[in-house]
């Protein structure tokens, strides 16, 4: 079964150790899909999603020069398909994602504490494309230093969206407000 699936409903990226490596993700049979792999020493931390086969489906990547963070998501042949943007000012979570013209195609907006993110239409809250859930949430409160592994639940509420990009999404926002 391919990571880009479209019968797959969820997603459960569990990470092995996202810092230092990557992990494994599953679909809501508990059947391994895909997997992450970072690049240890990398400035942009360089994540790369992977079909079960070992085929890059895409890489992403932090832009170095940015007054907010800013990353991009690529195919395999460096072709642009997305990016996410941190807006300056946000008192909850939010990342806003752009297609490759520049055109806003996703909103992800959390709670304060960054722990859900629900990926909605840009111009319409009430389009829901998919749920972002960090399923280990009470370990960054109670044990930080117990275990580096993170787990995200991925709910696709649209089935029609782009799982590729909202796979990205959750990398990112693991990028942006948990792995610092």
């Amino acid at each position: 079964m391919s990571l880009l699936d479209p019968t797959i409903s969820f997603y459960v990226m569990h990470e092995k150790s996202w810092k230092f490596g990557g992990g494994e993700i599953y679909d809501q049979h508990g059947n391994k899909v895909g997997s992450m792999k970072r690049k240890l020493l990398s400035m942009r931390a360089e994540i790369q999603l992977y079909d079960p086969d070992d085929t890059l489906l895409c890489t992403i990547n932090k832009k170095l020069l940015s007054a907010r963070p800013i990353y991009d998501v690529k195919l395999p042949d460096d072709t642009l398909i997305g990016r996410a943007k941190k807006p300056l000012i946000s008192f909850r979570g939010s990342i806003d994602m752009y297609d490759a013209d520049d055109q806003q195609i996703y909103k992800a907006q959390g709670g304060v504490t960054k722990w859900n993110f629900r990926i909605t239409d840009p111009e319409d809250k009430k389009k829901v494309y998919a749920e972002i859930k960090k399923a280990d949430k009470w370990r960054d409160v109670f044990a930080k230093g117990f275990s580096l592994k993170d787990r995200y639940v991925i709910h696709i509420e649209d089935m029609d969206a782009d799982r590729l990009m909202l796979l990205a999404y959750a990398v990112i926002i693991d990028n942006v407000y948990h792995d610092k």
